[in-house]
Parts: structure tokens; C-alpha cells; sequence
């Protein structure tokens, strides 16, 4: 089970390193330049996105599909990941306004420390676009209420355990975060009210361990179950600690996975629907738009109608949550094939 998680996020690891490119439309057969033409007619234009991480499964898969969707539109684009550095994320700020781009997309590794640098880049004439963040310095902000997500998933765990245990036969839940990051802590405030609210009585938390990807989540998880054999419950702020946690049961149990066995968790990615749908540990996913090609078609109409001149009744767009379980998940999987 470890080598094909391994091979696999090699595999996406070399994907994602690819995520940095420029297109150009194809040469007018007139004497006008390409650039000329492009500017008449106003169909092309050139975007910076820095984000925290692309280590991640759920930006990896998103930024894989922005990519397809930016070339197909012939764009010029660059896609960086900051891994969670704001001095580097506000070096690539300044480098996508000295690179005169049209548009500049952030998911911040800290906002407070970026926002000066977005002014100045509005200031310059760029639209500015936030993803995950309420900023002040942008055109668009794209949100999540992370409390209510975090309630989603916990309300699923919650559900689970009342259906499993009892105040006699209590769950033993981990918890897979990344308290370092405002958002996610708000997540797993939300996840930690749901089971409180929901299963009180029912459950202890064994662990809580900080898991943003898949290895970290298999390492920490393999390490929970060994002082916590009879932990059975995850629920994990994100792709990465459901992938890794789901990894470590199917090794655990050999690929049998009881019936009072789950992980809960955000993203819906491929592979966790997949592992939902193959009857694994992963039992639900509180996805977005329903899937990486569905969200980065989202992202990429905001950057049109942005660069376009449209305007936004408000500045915060909050995004809708939708629960992928064993009842949707082959559904929504046929959206990644």
C-alpha cells in the first residue's frame, strides 16, 4: 500500500513541477504581430497564481486542470507554489507585477504579511484575486465558511459513531490538522463543535496530528495506531490526511476495513472518491463544485469576468459545500474520468 501512495504522489509531484508555462496564440497570417493582435482584440491576457503548496493532492488536481484550461485559451500564465513561505510568496507578488501581468491569483500562506504587497499590485492596475482568505486588497475574494465546513465533516463523523458506538463502546478518533494555517484552524474548530454537539459522550480523541499531505497523514497515522490500536475514526481537515489515514488502515487491516471503521474529511479529490467508492476506509468528503475540472472551471471564469471589467455585488464569494458519500460518489467520480 505505501509503494503505490509513494509512486503515486511521485508521479503528481512530477506533474505539478510542470505548472509553469506561458502560451501564445499561433502567428496571424497579416503583418501584425501576435501581441498587436492579441491587444485588438482582447481575447488574451497574462495571469500570475501563487499558492501555498502544490504538495497538496487537492491543489495538485485543480492547478492540473487551471493548466489545461489557461492553454486552451492561450494565456499567458505562470502557477507557482509558495510551500508556506510568505517571504517567498511576496517575492513572487512583486515578480508578477514587475512582470506587468493582468491578473494576480493568491492562496496565502499568511495574509496579514501579503496584503501591503496586493495593494500595491492593484495600485499598478492588476486585478487581484484571493482564494480561501477575506482580504482587503482584492478584487474578488473566493471563500469557504471553514467553521460550517468543518462542521460538515465532523456532523458526518458524528453520525457515524452514533451509529457504531455508544457511551459504553466509545470511538477512538484522530484528528488530522494544520493548526499553522488561520483557515484550517477554523476547520478543525468546526470539526471538533460537530462531534461535541452531535455524538457527545461517544467518542475520545486519541490524537491530534498536523497532516497538509498524504505522507505526512500515512507516517502520523501509522504512528496513532500504534499507541492507539483500536482507533478507528479520522477526520482530517483535507485531502492529505484522508489519503494518508486511508492508506494506513488498508495496511492495518489488510485491506478488510470493518464496518465501524471511517475517515471524514474535505476536498473530494479522485482518490478519495475512489477509495469511497472501492468500499475503503474513506466513507464521505465534503467536496465544492463536485470536482477538480468542475472547481478549476470556477477559478478560471472568475479570472474572465475579472479581466473582463465585471464587478461582484460583494467582495466575499462564498463558495458552496456539498457531502460525497457511498450514495454520490460514483456520480461525481465520472467527472474525472
Amino acid at each position: 500500500m505505501k509503494k503505490r501512495l509513494i509512486a503515486l504522489l511521485l508521479t503528481t509531484a512530477m506533474v505539478v513541477t510542470g505548472l509553469v508555462g506561458c502560451t501564445t496564440k499561433e502567428p496571424t497570417t497579416d503583418n501584425k504581430t501576435t501581441e498587436e493582435t492579441e491587444k485588438e482584440t482582447g481575447d488574451t491576457f497574462k495571469v500570475g497564481i501563487t499558492i501555498q503548496s502544490l504538495e497538496n493532492s487537492y491543489w495538485a488536481g485543480v492547478f492540473g486542470e487551471v493548466e489545461t484550461l489557461l492553454k486552451e485559451k492561450g494565456w499567458d500564465y505562470t502557477i507557482l507554489a509558495c510551500n508556506d513561505s510568505s517571504a517567498t510568496q511576496i517575492q513572487q507578488i512583486e515578480n508578477f507585477v514587475t512582470n506587468e501581468v493582468d491578473l494576480i491569483m493568491v492562496h496565502p500562506s499568511d495574509p496579514n504579511a501579503i496584503e501591503d504587497y496586493l495593494k500595491a499590485a492593484m495600485d499598478a492596475g492588476i486585478k487581484v484575486m484571493c482564494w480561501d482568505d477575506k482580504m482587503t486588497n482584492t478584487d474578488l475574494n473566493w471563500v469557504l465558511d471553514n467553521t460550517e465546513l468543518g462542521y460538515t465533516i465532523g456532523k458526518e463523523a458524528a453520525n457515524f459513531i452514533n451509529d457504531h458506538y455508544s457511551a459504553d463502546k466509545k470511538a477512538e478518533v484522530a484528528i488530522m490538522n494544520y493548526p499553522q494555517t488561520p483557515i484550517l484552524l477554523e476547520r478543525e474548530t468546526g470539526i471538533l463543535s460537530a462531534l461535541e454537539e452531535i455524538a457527545k459522550d461517544k467518542y475520545e480523541i486519541v490524537a491530534q496530528q498536523p497532516a497538509i499531505d498524504a505522507q505526512a497523514a500515512l507516517s502520523n497515522m501509522e504512528t496513532i495506531l500504534q499507541a492507539n490500536p483500536d482507533c478507528k475514526i479520522v477526520c482530517s481537515i483535507g485531502a492529505g490526511g484522508d489519503i494518508g489515514a486511508n492508506e494506513a488502515f488498508m495496511t492495518a487491516t489488510g485491506g478488510k476495513i470493518p464496518d465501524d471503521m471511517g475517515i471524514f474529511s474535505a476536498d473530494a479529490t479522485q482518490q478519495q472518491l475512489e477509495a469511497i467508492v472501492n468500499g475503503e476506509a474513506s466513507r464521505a468528503s465534503v467536496g465544492f463544485e463536485g470536482s477538480n475540472k468542475k472547481t478549476a472551471e470556477a477559478v478560471v471564469d472568475l479570472y474572465e469576468k475579472l479581466l473582463n471589467g465585471e464587478t461582484f455585488d460583494e467582495q466575499n464569494l462564498v463558495r458552496p459545500l456539498l457531502v460525497i458519500d457511498a450514495e454520490n460518489a460514483e456520480e461525481y467520480l465520472a467527472d474525472y474520468k
